[in-house]
């Protein structure tokens, strides 16, 4: 058996097909040199790299797909996708309560904030939960660290927002943490995700070593620009791949049935809101309220309660929606059903 992690004489080991991968697609009965990874989609197509190159596949002649997948091809010609290991997903921007898959199979997620701008910690917290939750290792990257002269005491301030992520400091203009980043890519699949204007496509091109994303000017309001409009995997130097993603404004994690929903990421938080005087307490100023004297006492972070109430409005927000749902299906099958 081949030993899972090794450098492989396979075509797209610099890809990350190493030997796990090699016995899970022989076990499937697969020829192990059909591997190809998805790197790029468009619209109704697919762009795979394999051991022969490069190719255009229309999305109806393949599985379900994301950037970031790996798919092997049987004898029947048929594409077959292996196993994800980790998948980041949000929940759709669409309004509709479905998920939206971003990238599959990615070892470490840099979430990106440029230090240039003010700095929101709820948005902050949301793309570092979306980003555990994929299964993959969540790190901090603060771009344009030459602008600022408090990092320290924004990471202070982050402190329960940050829980034990590791966080790196970089400068396109300096260089400071390349060095670091390189290390963490070598070998690696790794995606950023960030704003637009957080300095995803100038990190991109400084780990590649060549400008091929295009990148752009943070506007007056502090709001970047999109020079990423579709997300594409790459090859780095060193071995492994980066994906580089458009930016984001909204990072909701798709939770994806009721049992998830049941198993609270806050059971310590639920519970002490149970103590609040009032059943319906917003939890900001209501007299009785459990958490606001957590905080008062120092035993609650104000970080830690923001994030729980967040939390909280999105649980409920996502019930709304299922409900309305739900009732709109009754109608409709009423309707259907009526002479």
């Amino acid at each position: 058996m081949t030993q899972s992690g090794a450098r492989l004489p396979h075509p797209v080991a610099d890809l990350g097909f190493d030997g796990s991968r090699v016995d899970e697609v022989t076990a499937a009965g697969f020829d192990p040199g059909s591997a190809e990874r998805v790197v790029r989609m468009d619209r109704g197509w697919a762009t795979l790299q394999g051991g022969d190159g490069t190719r255009r596949v229309r999305l109806r002649e393949c599985p379900p797909i994301v950037v970031g997948d790996w798919l092997a091809e049987g004898a029947d010609g048929q594409l077959v996708r292996l196993e994800r290991r980790t998948l980041l997903v949000r929940r759709s921007v669409s309004g509709r309560d479905e998920p939206q898959e971003m990238a599959a199979n990615v070892d470490v997620v840099l979430v990106t904030w440029a230090l240039d701008t003010r700095v929101s910690s709820g948005r902050l917290r949301d793309m570092l939960v979306l980003a555990r939750e994929s299964g993959a290792a969540p790190v901090l990257v603060l771009s344009k660290v030459d602008t600022t002269d408090s990092v320290d005491g924004l990471l202070a301030e982050l402190g329960g927002v940050l829980d034990g992520v590791e966080v790196v400091t970089t400068s396109a203009v300096t260089g400071e943490g390349m060095d670091r980043l390189q290390a963490m890519a070598s070998g690696r699949t790794i995606v950023l995700l960030g704003s637009s204007g957080a300095g995803k496509s100038t990190l991109t091109n400084l780990l590649l070593g060549e400008d091929s994303r295009e990148t752009a000017e943070v506007g007056r309001t502090g709001d970047g620009r999109h020079t990423t409009t579709s997300r594409e995997l790459l090859p780095l130097p060193g071995g492994g791949a980066i994906i580089d993603t458009p930016g984001i404004r909204a990072a909701t994690v798709w939770e994806d049935d009721e049992e998830d929903e049941a198993e609270s990421r806050f059971p310590d938080l639920d519970e002490l809101a149970e103590e609040c005087r009032f059943s319906d307490c917003a939890h900001r100023g209501t007299p009785g309220c459990a958490l606001d004297r957590g905080v008062a006492d120092g035993e609650l972070t104000r970080a830690r309660r923001d994030a729980y109430l967040t939390y909280v409005g999105e649980r409920a927000a996502r019930e709304d929606v299922r409900s309305a749902a739900g009732r709109q299906r009754v109608r409709d099958k009423d309707r259907r059903h009526r002479p």
